[in-house]
């Protein structure tokens, strides 16, 4: 679709330099450039390949279906998959040529009868759970697992070792952690053991504690622009856009949008924008972290149910801050739009704060690299351009009196 209603815009360009200043900051270190959950929502194959052109040394994703993904859309750079797989996708792993999280015995048996009947090694890293609790085989084990893998399972062959901070934003409990895996690696090495990629840094670790580096970087919020950085000049390389689609005024006292939570003050000029809970607008996912996030949650959700606008409830018109009136719909919002009314026609464009990761795959990524614009990951011709222009100049309002 040449026209698209709603999209999210992806400048590559900003993607490659926010990597080009990772690169350099981290010198000889590699660079796992994380593209799991597509890409953080910005589309996984474009940021992708991207990326390796750019210099990454490896891609990390989430699953296997992420990895086949990859390969199937022509990525041939080393890609690591982060979550453990079942011993039934061993052959998967091995056909693709994907490097295989293990934290137990039966995906490592499984991933040596596969590459065995196939005549290859299988790559793996050794995961190690130091302190989050989720994948990985916990310390004491560790020397154990690496020991046992190297002298009965021959067509394995480890090429690395990691751990996954819990909380990066606190020094003694990141050290904690590092300094756990750091007691692995040394009796690793005093039993003749040499693991090629040692890594633990995430975005946060990698900026705040450079003697962590290790032999491998995983970057993912920072290439982004998700992760604030007073080190680097990162450029937030996306935005989202939509346009508005229906204009009308409302008399004083009308309710709107569901459940009556918002009633009109004045005559009140609203905007329809197609961007709904659906497509990844104000998702109320709480996950608090302690009272105080809790008592700040519960504020927020009291003043919504008072009509309340709160800062995450606007979008900009034209450039213009305008808010969002009442209960975010599916597929629609409503903005109020009375304060610019003579200045806004149907057709222009809207730009929505959203997390990019919850948007919905249905939404049109539009990407910019170099001066070329694509669509969906695929280059438009000059007759066909895409259309990201403003409104049609006439105003189209339905007035309710």
């Amino acid at each position: 679709m040449a026209n698209p209603t709603s999209w999210l815009y992806v400048d590559l360009n900003t993607i490659s330099e926010n990597i080009k200043t990772i690169k350099n900051y981290i010198g000889a270190t590699r660079l796992l450039v994380v593209v799991k959950a597509n890409a953080y929502g910005h589309g996984m194959y474009p940021v992708a390949a991207c990326a390796v052109e750019s210099g990454a040394d490896y891609l990390g994703v989430s699953s296997l279906e992420e990895g086949i993904f990859l390969r199937k859309s022509g990525i041939k750079e080393p890609v690591l998959v982060f979550n453990t797989i079942l011993p039934e996708q061993a052959e998967d792993a091995l056909n693709y040529d994907l490097t295989v999280t293990v934290c137990s015995f039966d995906t490592v048996q499984a991933l040596n009868d596969a590459a065995a009947k196939m005549n290859k090694k299988a790559f793996v890293h050794v995961k190690i759970d130091t302190g989050l609790g989720r994948f990985g085989v916990l310390p004491e084990h560790a020397v154990e697992m690496v020991h046992i893998i190297t002298a009965n399972f021959k067509n394995i062959y480890i090429e690395g070792i990691y751990t996954h901070f819990s909380l990066a934003t606190n020094e003694s409990i990141t050290r904690k952690q590092f300094n756990i895996f750091l007691s692995i690696i040394k009796e690793l090495e005093h039993q003749g053991y040499k693991i090629p990629l040692k890594h633990v840094c995430n975005s946060t670790a990698m900026l705040n504690y450079a003697e962590m580096h290790l032999d491998m970087v995983r970057v993912g919020n920072l290439v982004y622009g998700l992760c604030p950085s007073k080190n680097l000049k990162i450029s937030n390389p996306s935005k989202i856009y939509s346009k508005i689609i229906f204009l009308k005024t409302l008399p004083k006292g009308h309710y709107v949008g569901y459940g009556n939570r918002f009633k009109t003050r004045r005559h009140t000029t609203v905007a329809i924008v197609p961007f709904g809970y659906y497509d990844g607008l104000e998702l109320f996912i709480s996950q608090p972290n302690g009272i105080w996030d809790s008592l700040k949650n519960l504020i927020k959700q009291i003043l919504a149910s008072f009509g309340v606008i709160t800062a995450n409830r606007t979008v900009k018109v034209n450039g213009i801050q305008c808010n969002i009136l009442g209960k975010i719909s599916m597929q629609s919002c409503i903005v109020d739009v009375t304060d610019i009314k003579d200045k806004v026609f149907i057709g222009d464009v809207v730009e929505l704060s959203a997390r990019r990761i919850n948007l919905s795959h249905s939404i049109a990524r539009v990407y910019h690299k170099a001066d070329n614009i694509f669509l969906v990951d695929k280059a438009v011709s000059d007759e066909d351009e895409v259309n990201l222009s403003h409104g049609t100049g006439q105003r189209s309002e339905t007035s309710i009196v």
